[in-house]
């Protein structure tokens, strides 16, 4: 199978999931090494497939349809989460992913797919029984997340309120 062969094969895999699959499986899949999956999942990426990377693996955002989304950029520190989080889903948004800049590992995020305040309590819950660090405290309170709405006035209302909170930066 040549590589044009395999990114289409492995496009289709991620169009078909619901959950992630790791580059090692996709490796494993088509008999070439992780490096290759890696190099394959950033040549999709280049042309403008919408491939998330997450801790468990490479998953498509498919978004609902007739969605709108957009990335945004917002600072507070790790006590606010659950009122950004809250703000964002009150209002009809779905946080989808949260990522941030690294000035030496790049872009580092993660999938979050938080639709509700039950969701919102869930993500605090596990921050706070791993003992890991919400990753807003890499880049001193800079993230960004992909939120999803129904509707372009859902977005605007959503972006209103967290620059009303002092959230929102872009």
């Amino acid at each position: 199978m040549n590589s044009e062969d395999r990114r289409r094969e492995i496009y289709k895999i991620l169009a078909e999931r619901d959950t992630p699959i790791s580059a090692a499986v996709l490796a494993e899949r088509f008999s070439v090494t992780r490096q290759i999956i890696v190099k394959d999942i950033a040549l999709l990426k280049a042309e403008k497939n919408d491939i998330l990377s997450t801790a468990k693996g490479y998953i498509l955002n498919k978004g609902e349809t007739g969605s709108v989304q957009k990335m945004v950029q917002v600072c507070h520190d790790a006590q606010s989460i659950e009122d950004e989080l809250n703000t964002i889903v009150d209002l009809g948004g779905r946080v989808l992913t949260t990522a941030v800049e690294h000035p030496v590992y790049g872009v580092v995020g993660e999938a979050l797919n938080i639709r509700s305040r039950r969701d919102v309590k869930k993500f605090l819950e596990n921050i706070s029984k791993t003992g890991c660090e919400p990753l807003l405290r890499l880049t001193k309170g800079n993230h960004m997340h992909l939120i999803e709405t129904d509707d372009d006035e859902c977005m605007e209302e959503i972006c209103a309120e967290l620059r009303e909170k002092g959230y929102l930066i872009l």
